[in-house]
């Protein structure tokens, strides 16, 4: 009896100690020991169509779709200007729909186009529109100062065209130019114009008034380059931007700008709708203007290069809410960084340019109606654009990309919770039905195994996945299937994931 119990008990050790080393065994395989999430291939498995990804892990971090709309994601994604270089092929590749080309003065009058300062007055203009000197403006929109409609930016331009060649591409290719007014520019040009800054005389406001019209007119009556959007100014809350006067001084420029606007679209093209953009500017003048001059802007137009542009864009949505005007369109129309060498750095790219994209297509608070990252091409010799000299693509140009391929458009949102704090996910689905699912991992090198269920959306079919990372630029690295509403995946650290179904 003893021995069979000695027996006994030995068995029963063993059994334990085997049961054990199996289990510290599994627990080593799958890298979870530590609580870390597995260690995987930048990139993770690829996809078999019409199959799962082979050699996945247990997926410890969710995505839950919504399967009920949300909102809408930012309509407008696009760029602004610099003075370097233009090719609408680059605007079209990235699927930006606006772009933002700084105007007024310096650009397009650079002389006083009749040389008698005051001249014509308002009322003059308004008798008889030829007594603007249209020579001047179809000269200067044709044959450039050297060549260049870039020509008055101080750097040393590659792009050969004039106004007019800009425009019509815009045009042809359905981009939504944002055109600024400048009375000055940042560099104090043009000379003449010095008077103008700001006007308070009633040959300043004619000749400002003038130029406005001038402009607005000569883009869509005299031509049809369909320009409706029209900042007035740029940063004027920053004297060296260009404005000399007070901010009661830009109340009064906001309404004579307004007001030459609205004249042209009301005498001369009926039917169609001018927007009129104020302040272009950050701290509380968005809030000033809208307590001031309300009715004389309906775009709300803030700049806002916040790492995190959350804070900023909320507090202008309750200056919003707080005046009245709550459901007015807002847009950044300066964005991402003026810095040199942002555009080639990863970690800003999917932490900022990408998540940020994220976060402004979901809706209230946080919403953005239309966006403008600075910039797309260099400005001078100063590395601050996407792309670089010789047509060089930075990283950042195919970040945009893949971003604004799940978000622009105005496509129906849903909302997508994450279970870690880490990837930033957004949900959308376009007007054919296609359904796209976007994540961001703000991790610095952690990658992680994700579940993403879409069941409540979508429950079968093959998709394309896109992946920005290190080592893939706006890739096409896999064509994920869905079972039951779920796919699963790898993302590396500091990366940014696009599926398609």
């Amino acid at each position: 009896m003893k021995t069979s119990l000695k027996f006994s008990s030995l068995i029963s050790f063993w059994l334990v100690m085997l049961l054990l080393l199996l289990n510290i065994s599994a627990s080593t395989s799958t890298g979870t020991a530590a609580g870390k999430p597995p260690t995987a291939t930048p990139g993770g498995p690829t996809p078999t169509p019409g199959g799962n990804p082979t050699a996945t892990p247990a997926a410890s971090n969710t995505l839950n779709v919504s399967g009920t709309p949300w909102g809408v994601s930012t309509c407008n994604i696009g760029g602004v200007e610099a003075s370097a270089d233009f090719n609408v092929a680059d605007l079209t590749d990235m699927g930006m729909n606006t772009y933002r080309i700084y105007g007024g003065t310096s650009r397009w009058e650079a002389q006083d186009d009749d040389g008698v300062y005051g001249s014509p007055s308002i009322a003059t203009i308004k008798a008889n529109v030829n007594s603007i000197n249209w020579a001047w403006w179809d000269n200067v929109m044709t044959n450039p100062p050297s060549g260049t409609d870039y020509w008055w930016s101080g750097g040393t331009p590659i792009w050969m065209g004039n106004a007019r060649t800009l425009f019509q591409a815009l045009k042809d290719n359905g981009i939504r130019p944002v055109v600024t007014l400048r009375n000055v520019d940042n560099a104090g040009n043009p000379v003449w114009a010095a008077a103008l800054n700001p006007p308070n005389t009633p040959e300043d406001w004619n000749e400002w008034w003038e130029h406005v019209f001038a402009t607005v007119y000569w883009f869509n009556v005299r031509n049809n380059y369909m320009v409706d959007d029209w900042q007035v100014h740029n940063e004027p809350n920053h004297a060296t931007q260009g404005w000399g006067g007070s901010e009661a001084d830009y109340w009064e420029f906001v309404r004579q700008t307004n007001d030459a606007i609205q004249y042209v679209y009301a005498t001369y093209l009926p039917g169609r709708t001018p927007h009129v953009y104020a302040p272009v500017a950050a701290a509380q003048w968005p809030l000033h203007v809208l307590q001031q001059v309300p009715s004389y802007f309906d775009i709300v137009d803030t700049h806002n290069y916040d790492a995190d542009m959350r804070t900023y864009d909320a507090q202008i949505h309750g200056w919003m809410t707080s005046t009245g005007y709550a459901t007015r369109p807002m847009w950044i129309t300066e964005w991402g960084s003026w810095h040199q060498d942002k555009y080639d750095t990863l970690t800003f790219i999917v932490n900022v340019l990408i998540t940020n994209l994220i976060y402004g297509s979901q809706p209230g608070d946080v919403h953005m109606d239309g966006n403008q990252i600075f910039s797309v091409y260099d400005w001078g010799t100063f590395k601050s654009g996407l792309i670089g000299p010789n047509q060089t693509k930075r990283a950042g140009y195919y970040g945009m990309r893949l971003a604004i391929r799940g978000l622009q458009g105005c496509k129906t949102t849903y909302q997508t919770t994450s279970s870690n704090t880490n990837l930033v996910a957004l949900t959308t689905k376009d007007a054919l039905g296609k359904v796209y699912l976007l994540v961001a991992n703000n991790a610095p090198s952690a990658s992680y195994t994700v579940d993403a269920n879409l069941s409540a959306l979508i429950t079968s079919g093959t998709g394309t996945m896109w992946k920005f990372s290190s080592g893939n630029m706006d890739a096409v690295v896999g064509s994920p299937s869905l079972n039951n509403g779920h796919v699963t995946f790898t993302i590396p650290g500091t990366a940014a994931i696009l599926i398609k179904f």
